[in-house]
């Protein structure tokens, strides 16, 4: 029983992941509707409501801010594929 318990929580796990990975898909495909200064204006709108005395860096934002969720473990790989898309 409790070996079942054990594969109903593992298969749970890989279904939420998956999940996760086809709402990232679907924020890929909304995002290339969207032009990128939008996204950039709109997300700018959502940081300095929630923190108004914040200073934002653009280029920073532009560069990862309109990304959607990773796991951070993979954050250094998104990185460099953006950069490697805007600066060659």
């Amino acid at each position: 029983m409790a070996e079942d318990i054990q594969y109903i929580k593992r298969q749970i796990k890989k279904e939420m992941n998956h999940l996760r990975d086809l709402y990232s898909k679907i924020n890929r495909i909304e995002r290339k509707k969207e032009p990128e200064k939008n996204r950039i204006k709109k997300l700018e709108q959502e940081i300095m409501s929630k923190n108004p005395n914040i200073e934002i860096d653009r280029e920073l934002l532009a560069l990862v801010g309109t990304e959607p969720y990773n796991p951070s473990s993979q954050d250094k790989e998104l990185v460099r594929h953006i950069a490697a898309q805007r600066y060659g």
